[in-house]
């Protein structure tokens, strides 16, 4: 396994961490992975609501939805010798008879299930952006390592250059060449180090990791190959958007039960004391509400539109994460067939290119123009290559993302 660890030090020398104060966190992808999953901010923010929705769900299942009423008057009589005062007293309570409980409980339910499915599809981007971050960090360090090998030889081939110039044997303006060439690697070293540290500030951020605790990056760039795609198809609908879409569902089939249910009378019972000059009267009574004006039409007809909404939702998803799944594929094939390619072609040339042509430039057969020429050819060949190896991972990451296995 490809190991990195010096350059990834070097951008956090660069942003002045006390490396050898705070422990070290060593990060591989999958450890990238099972961190983000864990303690990644939106994560651990979206897991908070959970406890929300469950509070709904406390509320709804209350056996009574509306607490007792209790009435009380007090007043004098008069016409009658001697003066006397009244009392009455009534308390009643009303009753959901029409199923109303049973269908706020099965929504408040959904609801909470959709909550915790919301969490799995969090989680699945946030790992998403952590592993990519991580894979960025890898191809960040790789560029570094070419470019401090790139300033390494610059550096030497501009002493190379000046003592030859004392000598007398090369003109001012190989020096000159020499310097310029040295001046451009320096810059190229610095770029990539403030690469790898803004990539590095992206996951530190994604991982929350303390900004004084060194890290160590483990990994590389290759990653082994997936399943075929018609085995990964058979698992797109375990994404967690189809478990979100299932839940509003049922909050919408919930919802429209309850409209229902409200179509219908409800119940009350009314017990009541009074108190009349020396007579004492009780009486009990039944209240019923009768559904005039109010009864659930809208609460029926948006929990049907929510209920056809989510179930549409659920066919479109499905028909796009197929497509987007076959096309991630595709392009995961391209990209890894063309940086195998250029790997495999360029590396090997670019070695020998160089090589030869600083014994050439050393015994006067090429000029220093050209062989720097060669040299900075090597140089953008080598980032390239990165670059396209990083692009290979990436999609090789998609198809992950796409199939719902990345979660």
């Amino acid at each position: 396994m490809f190991r990195v660890v010096r350059a990834v030090a070097a951008a956090w020398l660069l942003a002045g961490a006390p490396v050898a104060a705070a422990a070290q966190t060593v990060l591989t992808l999958e450890a990238t992975i099972a961190r983000a999953r864990d303690q990644g901010g939106a994560v651990v923010v979206s897991r908070a609501r959970i406890a929300e929705a469950e509070a709904a769900l406390v509320d709804a299942s209350a056996r009574l939805r509306d607490n007792p009423t209790v009435e009380a008057a007090a007043g004098p009589r008069w016409g009658s010798d001697p003066r006397a005062t009244d009392l009455e007293l009534v308390m009643s309570q009303q009753f959901e008879t029409g199923g109303q409980r049973q269908a706020r409980i099965a929504g408040a339910r959904a609801g909470v299930e959709r909550q915790r499915a919301e969490v799995q599809q969090t989680a699945r981007n946030v790992i998403f952006d952590a592993a990519t971050a991580f894979l960025e960090a890898v191809a960040a360090t790789e560029r570094l390592q070419v470019a401090e090998e790139g300033d390494s030889v610059a550096r030497e081939l501009l002493n190379a250059t000046e003592r030859r110039f004392a000598f007398g044997d090369i003109a001012a303006i190989d020096v000159n060449l020499a310097r310029i060439d040295t001046a451009r690697s320096a810059s190229t070293l610095v770029s990539a180090r403030a690469d790898l540290t803004a990539v590095a500030g992206t996951l530190r951020a994604l991982l929350r990791l303390p900004a004084n605790e060194p890290i160590e990056l483990r990994g590389s760039l290759d990653i082994a190959p997936p399943p075929p795609v018609d085995q990964l198809a058979a698992r797109v609908e375990q994404r967690p958007e189809f478990d979100v879409f299932g839940a509003e569902l049922r909050e919408g089939e919930a919802q429209a039960q309850l409209g229902k249910a409200l179509a219908g009378p409800g119940v009350g019972l009314r017990v009541g004391y009074a108190h009349e000059q020396a007579d004492k009267i009780v009486l009990g009574g039944l209240t019923v509400t009768l559904p005039t004006f109010q009864r659930g039409k809208g609460t029926l007809a948006a929990g049907l539109a929510r209920a056809s909404r989510a179930r549409l939702e659920t066919e479109i998803a499905r028909e796009t994460a197929l497509a987007e799944l076959r096309t991630a594929y595709a392009v995961y094939e391209q990209r890894t067939a063309l940086a195998a390619n250029l790997q495999r072609d360029s590396l090997p040339s670019l070695a020998d290119n160089e090589t030869l042509g600083r014994r050439s430039y050393e015994a006067g057969e090429m000029n220093l123009m050209d062989f720097l020429l060669i040299r900075r050819d090597a140089l953008d060949t080598r980032m390239t290559v990165i670059d396209r190896r990083l692009d290979a991972a990436r999609s090789r990451l998609t198809v992950d993302f796409v199939a719902g296995v990345l979660r």
